[in-house]
């Protein structure tokens, strides 16, 4: 409805072009020697680039009601006819030729925020955090230990949790050092699972967690 009404006020706007001077306009647009010119290098992809940041000074727009594509307009003269304190003026796309639609400001931003969000969400899922733990470790360390881990899973890391030998340190037996890992696993078994195997060496064990979905 919103984009609808912005069109009407557009279409109303090219009517107060005199038609003999809106056809040659048109016309000349359209012609086999008209080139889309760019003004300058589009914004990047993080949002859609819109209003006078398009790098084109002719576009087609997208028609709200039937999604079909007006013929070639100036950018300038649709920045005019539009409320761009309640619309925006979006490039949808640059080949094979510039097209611009009408959105909402508000529901543009929203889910321009929604996309960054889930972009980041990604980037963390594939990022790791590492936190090294000794084998003799104190009551008190492992569980500041445990809790950074839990912080760095609340926030969508993967965690590995290196448990290793200090030096002068006397080296636990494999069942000792089996049993002080599943306690560290165990710890965290209400917000994250090992998601692979874990990598046990003759000194260290490495285990690698997720965070398990809520």
């Amino acid at each position: 409805m919103f984009a609808a009404t912005a069109f009407r006020v557009l279409t109303l706007s090219c009517h107060r072009i005199l038609p003999c001077r809106k056809v040659e306009v048109l016309r000349s647009l359209w012609s086999s020697d008209f080139s889309f010119v760019r003004t300058y290098a589009s914004a990047g992809p993080a949002r859609r680039t819109g209003d006078d940041k398009i790098p084109f000074r002719v576009v087609r727009l997208v028609h709200p009601e039937t999604g079909k594509l007006e013929p070639p307009t100036r950018l300038s003269d649709i920045l005019e006819s539009v409320d761009l304190k309640a619309f925006r003026v979006e490039l949808v796309t640059e080949e094979p030729e510039p097209i611009v639609k009408i959105v909402d400001r508000r529901d543009s931003y929203q889910k321009w925020k929604e996309q960054k969000k889930a972009f980041r969400k990604s980037l963390k899922a594939g990022e790791q955090k590492e936190i090294q733990i000794t084998w003799g470790v104190d009551d008190g360390d492992l569980k500041h230990k445990v809790t950074k881990a839990r912080a760095e899973l609340e926030k969508g890391y993967r965690v590995d949790i290196v448990i290793g030998p200090r030096k002068g340190q006397k080296l636990p037996n494999p069942d000792d050092m089996d049993a002080r890992a599943s306690e560290i696993a165990s710890m965290l078994l209400d917000i994250a699972k090992e998601w692979k195997t874990r990598d046990v060496q003759q000194t260290t064990t490495v285990m690698s967690f997720q965070k398990t979905p809520s």
